[in-house]
């Protein structure tokens, strides 16, 4: 069988376009290919034996099911074809493609207009049909693959109907114990083109397709589960479906002069800085520790994170910002959106929150022994050391949320 796109071929697809767009200019121009006869045409029913037979008669097809598994993978071959001519023999080097639907990126300074004059040039030679309608620009905005896509402003917006009807149908789900796996799958493809706007929600999208791959028809909805429907529910309800192009340069925190640390003695506590902003605190006395003793050092140092994404996310915005930690299981957990640990998965609710809420996306890679004197000096109220280190930091330091705003409720 021919492959056929993945989910993640879609998002990837965005992901391309919004480098490509943010590298090159501001005018873009959208083809679609008409759909082919091929798939539509009815089948040659030669002798009467053929088909499913009934107790009421015999059924035949009237698809050429070949032709519909094929297709795909005619669409990309043919597609790739295209994009090699445009590209080698007319100098047309930033077009992208999804099978049969085209998306030219022009540098605000070439004649646009000639340049989607050419792709239509090619396009009627080879004797490809197009879509009148889905034919557009060169314009600075436009609609690719269901999203608006505006180069002016560097946005990405999801239309209005789509974010109505995936609220409507998440709202659904909030109360249910089961689903079959079709209606699962159905839900995973429309939070899935939500991603494609919201890039910090993808992990939840992938946990919801762990339940799909069971092998019964009918899927239990865990309580786990129920939580992140809620978390999508509560942000649909509260978003105006504009994202900011997110730069696909990774900076790291401490270039960033982004600093945490959690103290590893439970008596201490943890602190932060950011650009001469800091905050620190002591364990609550209602801390609740999980039980493995890894998840538990992944909890500490997850926990001043979550806090200075809630101070100062909303200043690192459109950034993807690589946080250095010396514990794999926390470097585990950021990057897969994901813990066993019920607890733990309270705090990183909290942290995609932020960072859907605020547009950006955290990262995290390991480094043994990591030096973080700054943030080591807050979490151990060493407040002498602290001013050495950074003279220029605020006199006073930001207030942080209590407890019960920084694990997800």
């Amino acid at each position: 069988m021919p492959e056929i796109p993945a989910l993640t071929q879609l998002t990837t697809s965005l992901n391309k376009i919004e480098q490509t767009v943010q590298n090159q200019g501001t005018l873009i121009q959208s083809l679609l290919v008409r759909e082919s006869n091929i798939i539509s045409q009815p089948a040659v029913v030669s002798d009467i034996d053929n088909g499913v037979h009934h107790d009421t008669g015999s059924f035949h097809t009237t698809k050429h099911l070949v032709a519909v598994l094929e297709s795909p993978k005619i669409f990309d071959t043919l597609s790739v074809a295209i994009c090699w001519i445009l590209q080698n023999n007319y100098g047309l080097w930033h077009v992208l493609y999804l099978l049969d639907d085209f998306l030219l990126i022009n540098n605000p300074y070439v004649d646009a207009t000639r340049n989607m004059n050419t792709m239509l040039y090619v396009f009627n030679s080879l004797k490809i049909p197009l879509s009148a309608h889905k034919t557009v620009g060169p314009s600075t905005s436009l609609e690719y693959l269901g999203i608006i896509l505006d180069s002016m402003h560097m946005i990405a917006k999801l239309p209005d109907e789509k974010l109505v009807r995936i609220k409507d149908i998440l709202y659904s789900y909030l109360n249910r114990r089961s689903c079959t796996k079709r209606e699962i799958l159905s839900l995973v493809g429309h939070l899935n083109h939500a991603c494609k706007v919201i890039i910090p929600e993808r992990s939840f999208v992938s946990y919801l397709l762990t339940l799909a791959h069971s092998v019964y028809h009918h899927v239990t909805i865990t309580k786990g589960c129920r939580d992140d429907m809620a978390m999508w529910f509560k942000f649909l309800s509260q978003w105006n479906g504009i994202s900011f192009f997110i730069s696909h340069n990774v900076i790291n925190a401490s270039d960033f002069h982004l600093f945490t640390d959690a103290s590893s003695t439970i008596l201490i506590g943890y602190g932060g800085y950011f650009r001469k902003r800091w905050f620190q605190g002591i364990w609550p006395d209602d801390f609740i520790r999980p039980n493995e003793e890894s998840f538990s050092m992944a909890y500490l140092e997850l926990y001043p994170i979550v806090i200075s994404a809630i101070l100062w996310g909303h200043v690192w915005s459109t950034k993807r910002i690589l946080f250095h930690c010396d514990n794999m299981s926390s470097v585990y957990i950021i990057n897969k959106g994901r813990s066993k640990c019920n607890v733990i998965m309270n705090l990183v609710r909290r942290l995609t929150w932020c960072a859907a809420k605020f547009n950006f996306v955290v990262h995290a890679a390991h480094v043994p022994g990591k030096e973080n004197n700054i943030a080591d000096a807050l979490s151990r109220y060493q407040m002498k050391r602290f001013r050495q280190l950074a003279p220029d930091a605020s006199p006073n330091q930001c207030t942080c949320p209590p407890h019960s705003e920084i694990l997800w409720s």
